[in-house]
């Protein structure tokens, strides 16, 4: 089975980072790849929505982690007992199986307990009664694969419904019941007295498939044709009765294939078992897993976009295998145990070098994905208007605008106005939409920012986002947090700040101690016009 490849960027994921991601994901699809999915890794922001309702894009799979899980483990042993399986062939799987023990599942194949050689060793001292196949409810299947029997006639019932009697034991005109079983042998008087009995299912043992020709034509019930003698019927009899009554329904210790590996290791420390089986999420068993098997395990394979900082990244992106870049932001402390293709150009926008990739192998552009890439443009460089913006981001924006046949100032604006009505946004989303973590040195700080069209609707809230802001300061443990409410109409950027390290923001953008924003005009770019001024007032 191909293992699926994701393509996700940052989290809090804006336009760039989401519409970069499809793009990119459907390039590879177009390019024969057709296992890589895009994702997400947040929640989808207004703008964000607007452009995926315009374009009529499904919104992508959303990712908590790349952890890896129990779905990731090399999984081999799928040993498993039924419960309606002979004692013997339990007894024959679990002898050969290593760990002594097997999980046992339901005719669906789910998960209904476990059983080891313990438990059945119990059905060998059972004493042999003649109801212990009906008591059992036997199948017939099993008596039928034990005694390897050839079968003539028909039998009424899946399961045995009678008792077992031998011919030696039977006296003249005695008459059993047509559900009971009679074994005897092929001897003459032996054998037509048997049939005379009315049992319904006659074992002839010591026979030969020629006995067949002696079975009276009005015989109405089942012969079982069998080579073995007739205390090995009746010793394999004993080893027909299914393992149901014997195996251990109580404190099932399982995983889900979901579940990751490290919680795996923490149940497996605590727990006196040394066998686990694995389930999927429709309750079927699928394997076995001991702790042995917990250093084999494929690592998750993942594509970043519009990011390669490990704190903007996903839950466990250090144990995940990054197979490729694809961005604009400067380089940070990007580690990968293997080589990866690494594309990292310093433009205005990622889906402006996804873009590029489609002209480079030649792979026409759909309306679709030109309206999403086209979009992510004009998010990031604020309708041109961020001196982040390349004359590569224009020509790009003018060729997908081409495509789809409109107008990218009239579009642009509109996308921008819907997801900028800041009245109806509580502070935490205003907050959390575009938020990025960065490590400067020792500091901490989240930059955080909101296009607008309606600038003042900040100033209505501004008590409640800064609440809001030194909350998320405490509770992130961060030195700062960062807001910049940026109005391309007015032509800047209201720099909002809160937490403990004021220092820095003096340094870096000239605001004093009492002051807490800062209209910053001919500001638009978080990548060039605040987080390098930070950075370099952190070395201070």
């Amino acid at each position: 089975m191909t293992q699926t490849i994701y393509v996700f960027g940052h989290r809090n994921p804006d336009t760039d980072s989401l519409c970069s991601a499809i793009a990119y994901a459907n390039l590879k699809n177009e390019l024969g790849q057709t296992h890589v999915l895009p994702a997400r890794l947040g929640s989808i922001n207004k703008e964000t929505q607007f452009v995926l309702d315009t374009f009529h894009i499904k919104p992508p799979v959303l990712l908590k982690d790349v952890k890896p899980q129990v779905s990731d483990l090399i999984l081999t042993d799928s040993s498993i007992a039924n419960e309606n399986d002979s004692v013997s062939k339990a007894m024959e799987q679990i002898i050969n199986h290593p760990g002594r023990s097997l999980p046992v599942v339901s005719d669906e194949g789910k998960l209904i307990g476990m059983v080891s050689l313990s438990d059945i060793i119990r059905s060998y001292t059972d004493a042999f009664s003649k109801s212990i196949l009906r008591d059992n409810k036997t199948p017939f299947d099993n008596i039928i694969e034990l005694l390897d029997a050839q079968v003539y006639g028909s039998l009424k019932s899946d399961t045995v419904r009678g008792d077992v009697y031998t011919i030696t034991e039977i006296l003249d005109g005695q008459k059993l019941g047509n559900d009971d079983i009679l074994v005897t042998v092929q001897q003459t008087a032996y054998f037509n007295r048997a049939f005379k009995t009315g049992a319904g299912i006659v074992i002839v043992s010591n026979a030969s498939p020629e006995t067949l020709c002696c079975i009276p034509d009005d015989f109405k019930g089942a012969v079982f044709i069998v080579s073995a003698g007739p205390f090995e019927v009746i010793r394999l009899l004993c080893q027909g009765i299914p393992i149901r009554n014997y195996y251990q329904k109580n404190n099932l210790e399982y995983f889900m294939t979901y579940e990751t590996i490290d919680d795996v290791k923490k149940n497996m420390m605590t727990s006196n078992h040394e066998q686990f089986p694995v389930v999927d999420v429709d309750g079927q068993v699928i394997s076995i897993i001991s702790r042995s098997n917990l250093i084999d395990f494929s690592r998750k394979k993942i594509i970043l976009v519009d990011h390669n900082e490990r704190g903007q990244s996903i839950i466990g992106v250090e144990e995940a295998e990054i197979i490729e870049v694809i961005d604009h932001h400067r380089v940070a402390e990007i580690q990968t145990s293997t080589p990866l293709y690494l594309r990292i150009e310093p433009l205005g926008c990622t889906s402006t070098i996804v873009a590029k990739m489609y002209h480079e192998n030649d792979i026409p552009i759909s309306k679709s994905m030109a309206g999403l890439m086209l979009s992510a443009i004009l998010s990031d460089t604020l309708l041109f208007n961020s001196p982040t913006c390349t004359k590569e981001d224009r020509k790009i924006a003018a060729e997908l605008g081409a495509i789809l046949e409109l107008d990218i100032k009239s579009y642009g604006e509109n996308m921008l106005v819907a997801g900028s009505n800041l009245k109806e946004m509580p502070p935490i989303e205003i907050i959390t939409t575009d938020m990025k973590m960065f490590t400067m040195g020792s500091h901490k700080i989240a930059v955080s920012q909101i296009n607008t069209g309606d600038f003042r609707g900040i100033f209505n809230k501004l008590d409640d986002v800064r609440l809001e802001m030194n909350n998320l300061c405490r509770r992130e443990k961060l030195d700062l947090s960062i807001l910049m409410v940026t109005d391309i109409i007015i032509g800047g950027t209201e720099l909002i700040v809160a937490g403990e390290n004021r220092k820095l923001v003096d340094l870096a953008f000239g605001l004093h101690p009492d002051e807490f924003s800062k209209f910053m005009p001919g500001v638009f770019s978080r990548k060039k016009q605040i987080v390098p001024p930070l950075m370099n007032a952190s070395a201070y």
